[in-house]
């Protein structure tokens, strides 16, 4: 009877294994482009709106200014993306509200982001879904999705720069062109990973391919997304004891 169970069991996690990446390779989008249209903070669908307005009187708290909310269309299937996007010009550190509205209701995270000369970038965020793909080696992201307070994710984002970009200083977007940083990013997502083989163009839109398609899947099924928010905490927790211990005045210097 066990033995009957066991194989039934192991048949049908064999069956979602080979039958997943089928799925995502059919219906996985992302956009080529983004195409950026300014909002009010209020315009977002309930919820996201609500997050805009509080995080606006969190950032300016901490000295980011607001450039501007955007409704960024269809960036992925069956989702909508809102951005509300902040800099601080004396720091030249940028930040974000990342929203988006999905089939299990809205979702958003924060984060902060500090660009050097050499290329290098260092952001840190609360986004608690580890990415699928590889990421850009010039970026290095830290990603703290207990941290509820931007004013707290920026005093962790100091003492990361100062660890691994020592002496830098960070550099800034042209004014009135802040948010062209975001547009970048996304914007060299799908190219990023088309010449990795793991995307590939068809009209305006980026697909996945059958190596891509295995790689989004399996790395989203359990136990591979147990296994992988274990070992990921317990780097970020190794990331943050790591750091030196800094007085409050250092940080708010830094």
């Amino acid at each position: 009877m066990f033995e009957s169970i066991l194989w039934y069991v192991s048949a049908f996690a064999g069956a979602i294994y080979l039958l997943s990446p089928l799925v995502a390779h059919n219906a996985y989008r992302f956009n080529s482009r983004c195409r950026l249209r300014a909002i009010s903070p209020d315009t977002p669908p309930d919820g996201i709106a609500e997050e805009f307005e509080r995080r606006i009187s969190e950032f300016a708290s901490s000295g980011f200014e607001l450039v501007g909310c955007f409704d960024c269309g269809v960036l992925a299937q069956e989702t909508r993306s809102y951005l509300a996007y902040f800099c601080n010009h004396t720091t030249n550190e940028s930040a974000n509200v990342s929203a988006m509205t999905t089939q299990d209701g809205p979702a958003s995270y924060v984060e902060i982001s500090s660009r050097f000369s050499n290329g290098q970038v260092i952001e840190t965020n609360t986004n608690a879904i580890l990415p699928a793909m590889p990421g850009n080696p010039d970026v290095q992201v830290f990603r703290f999705p207990s941290v509820e307070e931007p004013r707290a994710l920026l005093k962790m984002h100091r003492r990361l720069v100062e660890k691994h970009a020592p002496g830098l200083c960070a550099i800034g977007e042209p004014r009135d062109a802040e948010v062209e940083r975001y547009v970048r990013t996304i914007e060299n997502y799908g190219p990023r990973l088309a010449k990795a083989g793991y995307m590939k163009l068809e009209g305006e839109a980026y697909r996945l391919t059958w190596k891509g398609a295995f790689r989004v899947a399996w790395l989203a099924l359990w136990p591979v997304t147990l296994l992988r928010r274990a070992v990921h905490g317990h780097a970020m927790q190794l990331e943050l004891r790591s750091l030196p211990a800094r007085s409050e005045a250092a940080l708010q210097k830094a």
